[in-house]
């Protein structure tokens, strides 16, 4: 059995979810999204991506 197992809704700091983004991209857009000293899970991260994602574009 693994120890390395996860507790749901474990909450990280904005650098760690830039250290952990796959590309480039991924990693400025959650650069605007996260907010400096504030801890999210990674279900509420996926939520604010999904949620700025379907934001419509001002002219």
């Amino acid at each position: 059995m693994s120890k390395t197992k996860t507790a749901s809704g474990q909450k990280f700091g904005k650098t760690a979810f830039l250290n952990a983004a796959k590309n480039t991209n991924e990693r400025l857009l959650l650069q605007v999204i996260l907010q400096d000293g504030t801890t999210y899970t990674k279900e509420e991260v996926a939520k604010l991506v999904e949620d700025w994602k379907k934001k419509e574009v001002k002219a």
